[in-house]
């Protein structure tokens, strides 16, 4: 095994279970063939991503750290 991958490993090894379900759709991402972004979105869908947009930019948001 490289030693990128020895050290990754070392940190999954450490990270409780919550942290790796947060992890788990973006390392199945990874190493997906191809990424697949989703251009086909509802209004709602819309909606909701502005709304977020909107609250980030107000600096209403929960941050990395508190979660």
């Amino acid at each position: 095994m490289s030693a990128i991958k020895d050290e990754i490993q070392g940190y999954i090894n450490v990270l409780p279970d919550s942290a790796l379900l947060a992890l788990k759709p973006l390392l199945s991402l990874l190493i997906a063939e191809a990424a697949v972004v989703e251009t086909d979105l509802t209004a709602e869908e819309k909606a909701i991503i502005l709304r977020g947009r909107e609250e980030y930019s107000k600096g209403s948001y929960v941050s990395l750290s508190e979660i």
